[in-house]
């Protein structure tokens, strides 16, 4: 079976929060879609728990909601499918995916030619490379 929406792979820390418990959960985004995200928790989280969710790592203050759709155990952690809850979470995670993409090149770059770029220099270099054809390189529909 064809999956419906395709997946980025993603490496960034995300904040995961069930709106019902106080407290924040640090988390590390496996890959993002249009639908939602996959995130790697310590701690088990009940499907159909509401959640807000946070990338620290942006500049900007992103947050947005969803719903555990499914937890399973990987090994000593465990893996949440995270759907979002409405279309403005959904648009706002195609910038995440952007910011994604752009940190996989910073971390290419310093491993494959040894230079350290700051955020902002990964970002302009990524823009002027990659940008005009993000749609059809990471097209996620």
């Amino acid at each position: 079976m064809m999956r419906e929406y395709l997946r980025h792979p993603s490496n960034i820390p995300v904040d995961v929060e069930v709106i019902e418990e106080p407290g924040v959960c640090p988390a590390q985004a496996c890959d993002v879609s249009v639908a939602g995200l996959c995130c790697q928790v310590e701690t088990p989280v009940k499907p159909g728990c509401d959640i807000r969710f946070r990338v620290p790592s942006l500049s900007f203050d992103y947050t947005g909601l969803g719903r555990v759709v499914w937890c399973r155990r990987r090994g000593q952690q465990y893996q949440l499918g995270i759907e979002f809850c409405s279309g403005r979470d959904a648009y706002r995670a195609r910038m995440v995916e952007q910011v994604c993409q752009i940190e996989a090149y910073r971390q290419q770059v310093a491993e494959n030619e040894g230079r350290t770029l700051t955020g902002e220099e990964a970002a302009a270099e990524w823009i002027d490379r990659f940008a005009a054809d993000f749609d059809k390189r990471f097209a996620m529909g």
